[in-house]
């Protein structure tokens, strides 16, 4: 991902991931290159900071979902946090809340690694 759009950092043995902007198609496909790349450098915990975030689009959410189901087949995980009310029910009407876990904060997602 780019500067602009998102920071990738690490506490202990989890990579953070803090999206900064509006996630439409073109930070969507970064998005998910992004969590490609983690996923082929053998990654296994991810969080994703979307407290930043005001809109998110189908082919991002599908990133996340698809990358968390990739993630625990490696015995890893990939959490959310940050996410705003309109994000949070569009993930609850799609039923990607039932696959990804969501948190309220950074310290929630880390602690249920």
């Amino acid at each position: 991902m780019s500067e602009e759009s998102s920071r990738i950092r690490q506490n202990a043995d989890v990579k953070i991931i803090d999206v900064n902007n509006y996630l439409g198609s073109y930070a969507a496909a970064d998005l998910r290159e992004t969590l490609a790349d983690l996923v082929n450098q053998n990654v296994q915990k991810v969080i994703v900071n979307l407290s930043q975030v005001e809109h998110i689009n189908s082919a991002a959410i599908g990133a996340l979902v698809g990358t968390a189901k990739q993630l625990r087949l490696k015995d890893g995980d990939l959490k959310l946090y940050g996410l705003t009310d309109n994000i949070r029910r569009t993930f609850d009407l799609i039923g990607a809340s039932d696959i990804v876990e969501i948190h309220e904060s950074e310290d929630s997602a880390l602690s249920t690694f």
